[in-house]
């Protein structure tokens, strides 16, 4: 009897990246409970005061959108050399 190798989920790429994205997103979220002093925040000509917890996740946020935008571009930017080349699309 041949005995398949099944890989478990604790060994899958899928797990690991969502374990990853648990741990950050955990600290984050430590680190913005921690952070409910009042700050001074100024932005262009607008000067208000906000929670310094806002402050964090509306940074992370923005973060998190130009790593997005930077992707899209970066694989757009791929797709229209390959495409010039003549190459496949990946999947």
């Amino acid at each position: 009897m041949t005995q398949d190798r099944q890989s478990s989920i604790w060994e899958s790429r899928a797990f690991r990246i969502g374990l990853i994205g648990g741990v950050i997103a955990l600290l984050a979220l430590i680190l913005i409970l921690q952070n409910f002093d009042t700050t001074e925040v100024q932005v262009l000509f607008w000067k208000g005061e906000a929670p310094l917890a806002g402050v964090i996740f509306t940074s992370m946020l923005v973060g998190a959108g130009i790593q997005v935008l930077l992707r899209m571009w970066w694989r757009r930017r791929k797709r229209a050399r390959q495409a010039a080349r003549g190459q496949p699309e990946e999947a």
